[in-house]
C-alpha cells in the first residue's frame, strides 16, 4: 500500500513538469520552425472600390499635410494609366453626387484635383460658391418725440460803407520778348524686356457643351413638356484650334483611358468624332495631339450620360423632356423607383467641342 502511495506522489509530480516541458517544446517549434509568413498586397491590384477608398485616404492626408509630392507618390501605386485623371474623375463624381460644400471627402479630393492641376468646370464652380449668411434685422423699440427748438430772432445789421475806388495807374510799356529759349529733349528711357506672356493651364479646354433637344433628338415635345422620344443615343465630338479651325488626329478618351473609347476626330468629318451610348455615360477629354509633337493637359467634360438620374434637371428642362423640375423628378428614371421611367431612359444625345488653347 505504501508503494502504491509512493508511485502516484512520483507521478502527481512528474506529469505537471511533463506538461510545462512539452508546452515550451512548442511553442519554441511553432515560432522557429512555423511562423506565418505575410505576403504584402499591392494596392494596384485591387478593384476599383479599393481604389477609391485608397485615393480618399490620400486625398484626406493631402488635406492635412499639403505635401502634393508625397501625394503623387502615394497615387503612383494606383494601377490605372492616368492616376491623376482618376482622382478628377472621383472628385467630379463627389460633386456631381450634391453632397455639399460641407462633406470632407469632396472638399479634399477637389483641393487635391485643384493642386495636381486636373480640376473640372464643376470643380471650380464648387469651390467657388460662396455661402451666404443673412445679417439680423435691427428693429427700433422705441421712437423719441421730439422737442421743440426755440427759433432766434435775427439781430439788425449795420450797412457796411462804400468801398472806394482806386483810380488806375497809367499804363507802362511791354517788354518787348527775347527769343524763346530752348527746350531740352529728354533721353529716351532704355528699353525694357517684353514679358514672356503665362501659358495657359491647359492645351485644351471645354469650350462648348450641351444636351441636345428632344426635337434634335428626333422626338416630339409641346410647351416644354415630352410628348414623344427620339431615338437618338450619341455624343457627338468635335475639337477645333485656337481659330476655330477643326483638327484632325486628336485622340479623344474618357477619364479611365479604355483603349476600346479612343476615338480619332477626322473620323466623322473634319475635326469630329462620335460616341454611342447605351444606358451608360462618359466624361471625356483630349489624350493626345499628333500636332503638338508633346503630351497635352485637358480639361474633362461633364459627365454625358443617357440615364436620366444622372442628367442635371436643368439641362432636362432646357432641352424640353420637362417643363419644371417637379415634372423632371416625377417621370424621369430612377434606380430607387424600380419602374418609374415617362422620360426617354437611354435616349439622349449631345454635343461638346475642345478647343486648343494655342
Amino acid at each position: 500500500m505504501r508503494k502504491i502511495n509512493r508511485k502516484l506522489l512520483i507521478l502527481a509530480v512528474i506529469l505537471p513538469v511533463g506538461c510545462l516541458v512539452g508546452l515550451i517544446l512548442a511553442l519554441v517549434l511553432g515560432w522557429q520552425l512555423l511562423s506565418v509568413k505575410y505576403i504584402s498586397s499591392e494596392i494596384g491590384n485591387a478593384g476599383p472600390e479599393q481604389a477609391e477608398e485608397y485615393v480618399l485616404v490620400v486625398a484626406s492626408e493631402f488635406a492635412n499635410d499639403h505635401d502634393l509630392d508625397r501625394a503623387r507618390q502615394r497615387l503612383a501605386e494606383l494601377d490605372v494609366p492616368n492616376p491623376e485623371q482618376f482622382v478628377a474623375y472621383l472628385a467630379d463624381q463627389f460633386v456631381h453626387d450634391g453632397l455639399g460644400p460641407e462633406d470632407p471627402d469632396t472638399v479634399s479630393l477637389v483641393r487635391l484635383s485643384e493642386a495636381l492641376g486636373v480640376s473640372t468646370i464643376s470643380m471650380v464652380a464648387y469651390i467657388s460658391t460662396p455661402t451666404y449668411t443673412p445679417s439680423p434685422t435691427y428693429t427700433p423699440t422705441h421712437t423719441p418725440t421730439p422737442l421743440p427748438t426755440d427759433t432766434p430772432t435775427p439781430l439788425p445789421t449795420d450797412t457796411p460803407a462804400a468801398t472806394p475806388t482806386e483810380t488806375p495807374l497809367p499804363a507802362t510799356d511791354t517788354p518787348t520778348a527775347g527769343p524763346p529759349t530752348p527746350t531740352r529733349t529728354p533721353t529716351p528711357a532704355p528699353p525694357t524686356d517684353t514679358p514672356t506672356p503665362t501659358p495657359p493651364p491647359y492645351d485644351f479646354v471645354v469650350a462648348h457643351l450641351r444636351l441636345r433637344t428632344n426635337e434634335e433628338n428626333g422626338g416630339v415635345s409641346a410647351n416644354g413638356s415630352l410628348q414623344a422620344c427620339g431615338f437618338g443615343q450619341n455624343i457627338f465630338v468635335t475639337v477645333v484650334d485656337a481659330a476655330g479651325n477643326p483638327l484632325d488626329g486628336v485622340v479623344i478618351g474618357d477619364t479611365f483611358n479604355n483603349e476600346s473609347l479612343k476615338r480619332i476626330t477626322g473620323s466623322k468629318g473634319p475635326g469630329k468624332a462620335e460616341y454611342d451610348l447605351w444606358k451608360n455615360g462618359y466624361s471625356l477629354l483630349v489624350i493626345a495631339d499628333p500636332g503638338a509633337g508633346r503630351p497635352v493637359t485637358s480639361q474633362i467634360s461633364e459627365l454625358m450620360s443617357s440615364n436620366d438620374w444622372e442628367i442635371p434637371i436643368p439641362w432636362l428642362i432646357e432641352a424640353h423632356y420637362c417643363a419644371n423640375e417637379g415634372e423632371c423628378v416625377s417621370r424621369r428614371a430612377d434606380p430607387e423607383r424600380v419602374g418609374n421611367n415617362t422620360l426617354c431612359w437611354g435616349h439622349y444625345s449631345y454635343e461638346i467641342t475642345f478647343r486648343r488653347t494655342w
